[in-house]
């Protein structure tokens, strides 16, 4: 912009406030320049790249720290997520930074590449403004006087969860957002003994994201959180669960033990094709949701069903909504093992192969569809079900017609209300006319709907 004219040089070299941002990569005489140009202003200083270059850059220079010394007064951010950068950030932290709000600092990698110097030892005591810290690799010290403060804290892989870390939380009082990643857990068998383990109240949380490895993680920080109900959670679990052990505790975060409030109605559970979603389960409920790793053997997709059981007998198993995102073979087992609980709606997306097995799911226990008896003292699975929802299938009407008829029947015997409404998006049909297709259902009283997406060779 400077060369497009001689006015448009002078307008911007003459402006503080388009000096601010203050990259140590340039060299050290237009980082001078940079810096005598913002004049007062407050500045954001960074050294901040691509994975691919961080390996190959450079460190800074060695008068870069006496260029900045000046300046540091006037610094309300600083980013950074190189090492090399490091021994400068050393020197500079350590002294009063009166103007500093937010601080973004990478101190390692990997685990692998930990330094024996921890950065929170660097800080000075005198950050009287900071309010946003994202901390990768470290952790504030506990009696850091400013950590109440903070009104957003950020702890980044590499991380693990441990007495120290719980007890800093402890003295973020103010905090209204907090994230939290951690790839393992550093709990020592003191640590476990611990009658009472640090308790962190968060008055004014509004927004709590965790990402863990395992669940062993989740019961010592989930367990000590104090938090308003109305706070936005989210979990997420990197790897499949292998034990019931901490179910309990993925309870506890979706509702607390001793909440006086309602639980949340109307829980969602997603289960999407693990190639194209990385979180292929998610269970929402109010305000508060976890995601799940990818269930690989079939004992893990028992588990994962056993934890949706588990998640709604804390809430009262109020009505849940079930979506099926392009389903593969082990689905439908996983959907059957829920045939119990309060399911009113089935959402079912590009079933591709596996609708049949779904229909069957739903129609019985067996992977045939039903003969139309049932043993006296069974109950069909989904009794509850109110509404089911097939999108993007090759859908047969005349199978589908025949499946809801033999439970209508069988349920209006019993004296049992059941399926309302059956609606269709996007399905290529076969079999029975649309018309004829609704004709049926209707008599039994099920609303057959499809949009004008649907095709049907007869509907030509």
């Amino acid at each position: 912009m400077r060369s497009v004219c001689v006015a448009w040089n002078e307008f911007l070299v003459s402006g503080p406030r388009y000096w601010l941002a203050v990259n140590l990569r340039t060299p050290p005489e237009v980082l001078q320049i940079t810096l005598k140009r913002a004049e007062q202003a407050p500045l954001c200083v960074y050294s901040t790249t691509s994975k691919e270059r961080r390996a190959r850059d450079e460190p800074p220079c060695n008068e870069d720290d006496t260029i900045l010394a000046g300046s540091m007064a006037y610094v309300r951010t600083i980013r950074s997520d190189h090492r090399g950068f490091l021994p400068l950030w050393k020197k500079l932290l350590q002294s009063s930074m009166t103007s500093l709000e937010t601080l973004d600092l990478t101190a390692i990698g990997d685990w692998a590449s930990m330094d024996s110097e921890h950065v929170a030892g660097w800080l000075s005591d005198s950050l009287p403004v900071v309010r946003d810290v994202t901390a990768r690799g470290w952790q504030p010290l506990a009696n850091a006087t400013w950590l109440e403060n903070l009104r957003s804290l950020s702890l980044c892989r590499p991380m693990r969860v441990e007495t120290n870390m719980l007890r800093m939380l402890g003295q973020c009082s103010n905090l209204s957002s907090l994230r939290i990643e951690a790839d393992g857990t550093a709990w020592d068998e003191e640590s476990e003994s611990m009658e009472s383990p640090p308790k962190i109240a968060l008055p004014h949380l509004r927004k709590l994201e965790l990402e863990f490895d395992v669940l062993q993680d989740v019961r010592h920080l989930v367990r000590s959180l104090d938090i308003p109900p109305h706070t936005q959670g989210s979990l997420r679990i990197i790897y499949s669960p292998h034990s019931e052990e901490f179910v309990e505790d993925l309870a506890h975060f979706i509702f607390p033990d001793g909440t006086a409030s309602k639980p949340p109605t109307n829980p969602l559970l997603e289960i999407h094709s693990p190639p194209e979603n990385p979180e292929p389960a998610t269970y929402t409920a109010g305000n508060r949701s976890i995601k799940f790793g990818i269930p690989e053997r079939t004992e893990e997709w028992d588990l994962f069903s056993n934890i949706i059981v588990v998640l709604q007998n804390r809430l009262h198993n109020p009505p849940l909504t079930v979506q099926l995102d392009r389903p593969t073979e082990r689905e439908p087992t996983t959907l059957r093992r829920l045939g119990n609980l309060n399911v009113q709606k089935i959402h079912v997306k590009d079933p591709e192969t596996h609708l049949d097995k779904i229909l069957a799911a739903i129609g019985s226990r067996h992977e045939d569809l039903p003969s139309g008896t049932v043993p006296d003292g069974h109950n069909w699975p989904f009794e509850s079900l109110r509404e089911f929802v097939i999108e993007q299938a090759d859908l047969s009407l005349s199978q589908l017609a025949r499946l809801v008829g033999i439970r209508q029947r069988y349920l209006r015997t019993s004296s049992k209300e059941w399926l309302k409404r059956i609606t269709l998006v996007a399905c290529n049909l076969r079999g029975l006319s649309l018309p004829k297709a609704t004709q049926q259902l209707d008599a039994i009283g099920v609303a057959l709907v499809a949009d004008d997406r649907c095709r049907h060779p007869f509907n030509k």
